[in-house]
């Protein structure tokens, strides 16, 4: 898995992330900040404290909220952009 920086000002930070092989895994963890988890393609399941596992595809995004533990697992070849703010 790869993880580009892409933006880095002030509180904001975008970070695109890259899978490369099927079931890429994200492991279980959590921010200080809210994020923004937006599919440009292929898919993710991720399993976010509070609401259980949500499975988003292509042009879908879910809120995760600063504190809340999560974890992904990304399909082959996903694309996702992450976008934390305060």
């Amino acid at each position: 898995m790869r993880r580009i920086t892409i933006l880095e000002q002030d509180n904001i930070r975008v970070v695109r992330v890259e899978s490369e092989k099927d079931n890429d895994i994200i492991p279980e963890h959590s921010h200080e900040t809210d994020e923004i988890a937006y599919v440009q393609k292929g898919s993710i399941k991720i399993d976010i404290e509070g609401r259980g596992e949500i499975l988003l595809t292509e042009d879908n995004a879910v809120i995760i909220p600063k504190g809340a533990r999560h974890r992904g697992l990304l399909s082959k070849d996903c694309i996702l952009i992450a976008v934390y703010h305060p």
